[in-house]
């Protein structure tokens, strides 16, 4: 007695379809990114200031202290490295003064006198200057993008490929025993870009590869662990006994 075939099931293109998602990438793009793509909140900050002052919407002591203020805080990106260990410090230094400020204030009025100085301060820049600066920093920042898909990284199953150069100069690594090291080593940097640096070292090379500032860190890094991890299974698989 035949029996007859069950009729083509709808989740049968639904499983393949995950089963191809969840697929290694055969190769994984890394690009390293110069200092000046952190200085990113400068460039918002002018770009929206800029509209602000042109339409009037603002006044211009507001937008000067204001924007003054982004721009010394954006510029600690490229003072210190805030390691985990020195950011907590400061963390902890700054609550501590604030305490120290409001125990204080209970006898001399510390609040006040502060709030005096600040007031008193009146940095002002008109419309040209944030127009000025927002398109400065744009342009740099889009030929450092430009500059980018020239010179990036590029693993997949066999090798590393460095691709540089205007005219496509490739070096080359084979991924053979290859080790990979991440550094989170700017918590500042790791919270505007989710950046950090990776480190390859190919048993053919006596020379490190390191890349600094790559945005989306963790995610590269697990897509380059799946890739290899795959290929480590595939040339580990052996033919079972006949």
């Amino acid at each position: 007695m035949s029996t007859p075939l069950p009729p083509p099931s709808a989740a049968a293109p639904a499983a393949a379809s995950v089963a191809v998602a969840d697929r290694p990438p055969e190769s994984v793009i890394i690009r390293p990114w110069p200092k000046i793509v952190f200085l990113y909140p400068t460039f918002v900050a002018a770009t929206v200031f800029f509209l602000l002052s042109w339409l009037g919407l603002v006044g211009e002591t507001v937008l000067g202290n204001t924007f003054m203020a982004v721009l010394l805080l954006n510029l600690l990106v490229f003072s210190f490295d805030f390691s985990r260990i020195k950011s907590i410090t400061i963390l902890i230094g700054v609550l501590a003064a604030v305490l120290l400020v409001l125990w204080l204030d209970h006898k001399w009025e510390v609040t006040s006198f502060l709030g005096r100085v600040f007031g008193s301060i009146d940095v002002r820049m008109n419309t040209a200057f944030y127009g000025f600066l927002s398109a400065g920093l744009g342009f740099l920042l889009a030929v450092v993008f430009v500059n980018s898909r020239f010179h990036y990284y590029e693993v997949n199953a066999r090798e590393i490929l460095h691709h540089h150069g205007y005219l496509g100069d490739i070096q080359r690594w084979s991924t053979e025993g290859l080790e990979m090291n991440k550094e989170i080593y700017d918590v500042v940097e790791y919270l505007l870009l989710r950046s950090g640096r990776l480190i390859f070292q190919p048993a053919t090379s006596k020379k490190a590869i390191v890349l600094d500032n790559v945005a989306g860190v963790n995610r590269i890094e697990k897509s380059v662990n799946d890739l290899l991890s795959v290929v480590a299974v595939r040339l580990n698989q052996r033919p079972g006994p006949g």
